[in-house]
């Protein structure tokens, strides 16, 4: 019996492409138990005594997970993308001092911050260097702290607003693992609500700077086949047709579950770009 040639092309492209398109991909965490440094400043502008600003740098665990993608499918790595981040800054005790005065002495203000919470709220890429090392700028972040004071305001209080931070880090494997290192955020600015604030007290910033560069997130990698078949940029007809000339057999399996049928349709629907 001899093999129709014409038939198979189809599935030998849709087998060329389909790993010259897949992307890697990981979920790297932070080890449990993770301690971090961090430096809180507030700025507080006062209607009649004018501006005072104290910085105090305190412990705080940190836990929370990262998605990353990486092109192409395998190393050594051009580019990291990065689509979800969720990363918690614990409690900590803050003592701060403002308007001090000779013979008056300082105010106090007992900041006690609960947590930190940084999640991405869209996706961010950056090419890597040779060695592994990425800078993305102006990642769109929320960020929601709760905390309470004591001293000269006594209240709880929650924040809740958006943000832009710039991440760093290097991305480095070895055996099948994904490994981020040498990793910052930046600082992340908070502004007291003008309806929390204490009386004659025109604005009240936190800035709140983390110290990751001796953390490490790590997670096993692993290959997924990309909705675009073709490689040219777009999800459409063309991968829609690839994917059905696959159906019934793993060639166009997206999902990873070895066939390829409803789900991994439904990721090619999910991903269409026209």
């Amino acid at each position: 019996m001899q093999t129709n040639m014409t038939t198979l092309m189809p599935f030998v492209a849709l087998a060329l492409t389909a790993s010259a398109h897949a992307t890697s991909q990981a979920t790297v965490q932070i080890p449990a138990n993770t301690t971090i440094p961090a430096t809180v400043r507030i700025d507080i502008t006062h209607n009649t005594f004018g501006s005072s600003n104290d910085t105090e740098a305190r412990n705080h665990s940190l836990s929370g997970p990262m998605h990353i993608t990486m092109n192409p499918n395998s190393p050594p790595w051009a580019n990291i993308g990065q689509d979800s981040m969720n990363l918690t800054l614990g409690p900590a005790l803050y003592n701060f001092q403002f308007f001090c005065f000779p013979f008056i002495g300082c105010q106090n203000l007992n900041v006690n911050l609960s947590s930190v919470v940084i999640t991405m709220t869209a996706p961010a890429t950056a090419p890597l260097s040779g060695t592994g090392n990425y800078a993305m700028s102006n990642v769109p972040v929320n960020l929601n702290a709760v905390y309470s004071t004591t001293g000269i305001d006594t209240g709880s209080y929650q924040i809740d607003q958006a943000a832009n931070v710039t991440i760093s880090g290097r991305l480095t494997q070895t055996a099948g693992v994904a490994k981020i290192d040498q990793f910052s955020l930046g600082s992340l600015i908070f502004d007291v609500p003008a309806a929390s604030l204490p009386a004659n007290v025109a604005s009240i910033r936190l800035t709140i700077t983390p110290n990751l560069s001796q953390v490490a997130l790590t997670g096993p990698w692993s290959v997924i086949p990309s909705p675009d078949f073709n490689g040219d940029g777009l999800v459409n007809g063309l991968d829609l047709g690839i994917l059905l000339s696959a159906w019934g057999s793993e060639q166009g399996d997206i999902n990873g579950d070895g066939l390829t049928d409803g789900a991994d349709l439904g990721l090619v629907l999910g991903a269409w770009t026209g």
